[in-house]
This record gives structure tokens, C-alpha cells and sequence, in this order.
């Protein structure tokens, strides 16, 4: 006997039988139900998600004598004549291969001919995006009032090519990728139909492998019936689908977020010897699951016990929600450039470095984990007794706020001094300079602690760049770039310090100041004010004509310290 595709042999006859397309089941049931069947529809959607299926059963629907609940009852005449395919009352037409005007002509001039046995004659063009414009434009009048007893339905994947002038002449049906749960159901359906054994993990993998497609659901299970026979066990479905297993993604996954090179291009090295070409793709989806099981404290994901997720859960502890999704956002990166690079298992190997040293980057991504590092740090030195000092405000922040509040005058204020001496001139200079000594000194104690609010800003920014990056904003997107740590928050303002004339210029103009402002509001939660500065050279504490004379007075014994 011939052997026949299981995705032909188990395809759907009836309505009832179509899996993930419940609103596209339920339209067409209710028009045939009520006889407000129209004249043309379009059926687009990802492949294998059952638009030319549907097509065949509404086709067959229409002419039906006795539907079942807006399904065709295979057992009337009209039934029986079309199921025999020695009707002419159902034409389905390859586009791909007819896409000239030629053959919409001759589909024009059938057009006049009536049904022979059922009510309608349906037209069912599939691929409709290959017709050539001289061929839509000359199917425009004919789909836009066609004869009482003729239905067109068009089919597509790629509806984004077909002209406004067909879009809007027709109903539009959009088929949704098909659940994972869906498409296991279905195969424990056929399996048990063929009294295959199988192990429900083998059946995940299957479903995942196809990508939300039945067709290719079907094709991988067919594969897999062919590798083992009889019988689908989990390591067949590892074998065929090129899948690696969770507990070496769990292994590959933590050498990673530990940063064990070495082990981890062991590990890559042996599952790419192996022929795993869906790597990236599984490291992508792994940390996915990783960051949810993290988050979610219900959630199990399929192939995973309990006690793994609970486990799982415990390791995670140590690792923060950003640095998971970095990794998962260099994998997902990096599936695009495979495909079109010479040498993937470098630029594979690379990407493994890359994710173990993230903390390593020359970038906002390295500085913001490297600060991460330090806060860990930190916390483990609080544990163990010792104490790390609060925020403190810097003294530059308190000098900048008391110069700008008048001080209050007081009665002897308002007296008239005596003139100075030449010995208090000098004892204020040495109070002047006193006081940038201390103020030396506060900045310098203070400088870990200020770091905090340093810390913060590149946080925000880091998130920012990452809303830039995906933004149609070219300027600002080029301006940031060439940032490298010149930012800090000094109360509710986000300043911004650049030496370079041309991101300045960029910074400063109104409309980009805006955008700014806006990212940096909605990614920090805070109305702050965005400021962008040019960067200052370090001044000297002390004027050139106060340390003459401070070498004067004591011959040089006094050491000034410059303001860093």
C-alpha cells in the first residue's frame, strides 16, 4: 500500500476536527448556519495552520444538502459527487505556477458557467500573492461582483504583498500559530488512532519542533515514526528534532552565569559535534524559562518536575532578572547571523565568551554588571558585621544649594566694619583655604557613597539605550553611543556630562531634550529633569597669586592639595 504523509491522511473534513482556529471555525459554521454565506474571502496566515483545509470544507459546506452543524455530512449526493473529485464545482488554482493574466482570463470566462451539482461554484486560489499585477487588476471587477452562485476564497502567507484593491474586496480571516497543548492533543490523537507507543516528553519536543505549524507537527512526527518504528521515546525525538536536552541546557545555562569558560566550550563544542544546529534557539528559550520560573512562583514548565523547578528556583537566587535576559538577548541576536555566516561555530563559540563575561564589557552592560557585583558585595559585608556608610550628599551639592539661599541678616550685620588688616587678610586666606581642604577631604570620603547615585543613573541609562536602540531616533541613537559614564543624578536632575562638541550640540536641542526626558521618566519611574553638560577640566584649589603668598608667610611649609 502506498505510503501516505501523515499530514494528508489526517487532514481535517470536517469543521470540528480544525484545531486553533476556534473564531475562524465559529464564523464560517454561523454564515452556512444562516445562509449569509458572501462572495469572497481571504484566508491568510503562517503555513500549515489550516487555510486551505478550511477553504475545502466551507467549499464543501455551502453545497452540502444536509449540513452538520455548518460541516459538510459527507453522505449526500453532492457530498459524494464532490468528495469523488470528478466535480468541477470546486477549482483550486496554484498561483504560484498560474500568476499571469492569461490564466485569470480563462478563470473569467468559467466564471459564467453554473454549478453542475452543488449550489455554488467556489474558486479557491491558493498563494494569491504570486498573481502578477496585470493579473489582480484584471480579477478586480470579477471578485468584486462576481455571479450569485460563484465564492472566491484566496489564500496567503504573505498578505502584506497583496494590493488594497483585493484586501478590500473581500472578509478577511487571520489563522493563528496552533498552542503546543493543541498540537499534543492532536498527536496523542493519531498515535493512539495507530496504535503507536509514545512518551508524552517526545510528543512535547515534536510540538515545539513545529513552531505552531500542524503541517510540520505532523512531518516531524512522520519522521519520527520512521526512526523508531512502532514506538516515539523521548531520545528518538532528541535524535530527529536536533533538540538538546534540558539537563544539559541546565549544565550549559550555569557554566554560563558563572562565567566557566572553559566549561562551558567543552559543553558547546560536544552538543555542536552532535549536529545540535538549534543551540542558540534552545539557550534563548531555556533562560525564558529560567527568568519566569524566577518570577513566577507557579509556574512549571513542560518536561520539568516539581522538585526540578523547585531546585532550579534555589539556584537562580544569585542572579539578577537583567543579567538572564542579556544572555537570552545575545542568543536571540545571535540566531539571525548564523544563518548567513561561514563559520557559525566561531561566532557560536564567541557568543558563549561573550555571555560568561558580560561583567567584562567595555559598555553600559559590563559597568552596570560590575556594579551589580559590588551591591552583592556589599550586602555580604552588612551580613557579616560590618557596616557600609548610608548615602551621603556630596559637599559640592551642599556648597551649590547654600550659594543660592541669601543668608538671614542679623542687626550687627547691618553695622559698619572696621577696615581690615593685613593680618585679616591673611587669616582669611588661610580660612579660604582651610575650607577647600575640607571640602577636598569630604568629596574624597564620600566618593563610594556617591557612587550610588551613579550607579542609579547608569541603570537608567543603560535601559534607556536599550529603548533607543529599537527607536527610529538616528541622531540620538549616535549620540548616545559615544557616552561613556558621564551621568549622575544630583536631586531631580539626570545630568549628563560630555567633552564632545557634537553630541552637546545633539543633546541640547529642544526636541531631543524631550525624548530624553520622556525615556528617562518612563524607565525610572521619577519626573526627572535631563541636563546635558560639557565636561570640565579639574580646577586647582588654590589661585596662583594665594600660593605665592602662602610661600611667602611660611617659606613653603604648607602643602595645598588640588581639588580633584
Amino acid at each position: 500500500m502506498e505510503h501516505i504523509s501523515l499530514y494528508r491522511r489526517f487532514r481535517p473534513s470536517t469543521f470540528d476536527k480544525v484545531i486553533g482556529q476556534r473564531h475562524v471555525v465559529r464564523t464560517l459554521t454561523n454564515q452556512i448556519k444562516t445562509n449569509r454565506v458572501g462572495h469572497a474571502y481571504l484566508f491568510t496566515g503562517t503555513r500549515g495552520t489550516g487555510k486551505t483545509s478550511c477553504a475545502k470544507i466551507f467549499a464543501r459546506a455551502v453545497n452540502c444538502l444536509r449540513p452538520v452543524d455548518g460541516s459538510p455530512c459527507g453522505e449526500c449526493e453532492v457530498c459524494r459527487a464532490l468528495d469523488s473529485g470528478a466535480s468541477i464545482d470546486i477549482i483550486e488554482m496554484d498561483a504560484a505556477s498560474n500568476n499571469r493574466v492569461d490564466e485569470i482570463r480563462d478563470l473569467k470566462e468559467n466564471v459564467q458557467y453554473r454549478p453542475t451539482v452543488g449550489k455554488y461554484k467556489v474558486y479557491i486560489i491558493d498563494e494569491v500573492h504570486m498573481l502578477t499585477t496585470s493579473a489582480f487588476n484584471a480579477l478586480l471587477k470579477t471578485l468584486e461582483e462576481p455571479p450569485e452562485y460563484v465564492i472566491f476564497i484566496l489564500a496567503t502567507t504573505e498578505v502584506q504583498k497583496l494590493p488594497q484593491t483585493i484586501l478590500s474586496r473581500c472578509m478577511r480571516f487571520d489563522f493563528r500559530l496552533v498552542s503546543k497543548e493543541e498540537l499534543v492533543g492532536l498527536l496523542k490523537r493519531i498515535f493512539d488512532e495507530m496504535n503507536v507507543k509514545y512518551d508524552e516528553r517526545a510528543l512535547q519536543l515534536i510540538a515545539v519542533a513545529g513552531e505552531g505549524s500542524v503541517r510540520d507537527t505532523l512531518s516531524v512526527a512522520d519522521m519520527c515514526l520512521s526512526y523508531g518504528g512502532d514506538e516515539i521515546t523521548y531520545e528518538d525525538a532528541l535524535e530527529i528534532t536536533a533538540t538538546t536536552s534540558y539537563d544539559t541546557l541546565e549544565e550549559l545555562a550555569f557554566d554560563i552565569l558563572d562565567g566557566r569558560v572553559g566549561d562551558a566550550l567543552n559543553t558547546t563544542d560536544r552538543l555542536l559535534s552532535l549536529g545540535r544546529t538549534t543551540l542558540s534557539k534552545d539557550l534563548a528559550s531555556y533562560f525564558g524559562e529560567l527568568i519566569t520560573i524566577k518570577n513566577v512562583p507557579s509556574y512549571t514548565p513542560d518536561g520539568l518536575t516539581a522538585e526540578q523547578v523547585e531546585r532550579l528556583d534555589k539556584k537562580l537566587v544569585g542572579y539578577t532578572n537583567y543579567r538572564l535576559a542579556r544572555t537570552m538577548d545575545v542568543m536571540c541576536a545571535l540566531e539571525g547571523d548564523l544563518r548567513y555566516s561561514t563559520q557559525p561555530k566561531v561566532l557560536f563559540e564567541a557568543a558563549i565568551v561573550k555571555c560568561c563575561e558580560l561583567t567584562t564589557e567595555i559598555n553600559i552592560d559590563g559597568l552596570t554588571g560590575r556594579i551589580k557585583d559590588l551591591e552583592k558585595k556589599l550586602a555580604d559585608l552588612e551580613k557579616n558585621g560590618v557596616r557600609v556608610p548610608e548615602n551621603a550628599i556630596s559637599a559640592t551639592v551642599i556648597k551649590e544649594q547654600t550659594d543660592t539661599v541669601p543668608a538671614r541678616q542679623t542687626p550687627e550685620d547691618t553695622k559698619e566694619k572696621p577696615p581690615k588688616s593685613k593680618l585679616d587678610d591673611v587669616n582669611e586666606l588661610l580660612t579660604k583655604v582651610a575650607e577647600r581642604q575640607v571640602e577636598v577631604v569630604f568629596e574624597e570620603t564620600n566618593k563610594e557613597e556617591d557612587e550610588s547615585s551613579v550607579y542609579l543613573a547608569g541603570e537608567i541609562w543603560g535601559r534607556v539605550l536599550m529603548r533607543l536602540s529599537d527607536s527610529d531616533e538616528m541622531m540620538l541613537k549616535m549620540a548616545a553611543s559615544c557616552v561613556e559614564g558621564g551621568y549622575k543624578i544630583v536631586d531631580n536632575d539626570f545630568i549628563l556630562e560630555t567633552a564632545d562638541n557634537a553630541t552637546y550640540n545633539i543633546f541640547i536641542r529642544e526636541e531631543y531634550r524631550a525624548v530624553m526626558q520622556k525615556l528617562i521618566r518612563e524607565e525610572s519611574g521619577t519626573d526627572y529633569t535631563f541636563v546635558c553638560v560639557r565636561a570640565k577640566e579639574k580646577e586647582e584649589s588654590v589661585r596662583p597669586e594665594d600660593r605665592l603668598t602662602l610661600d611667602r608667610l611660611f617659606n613653603g611649609e604648607i602643602k595645598i592639595r588640588p581639588k580633584k
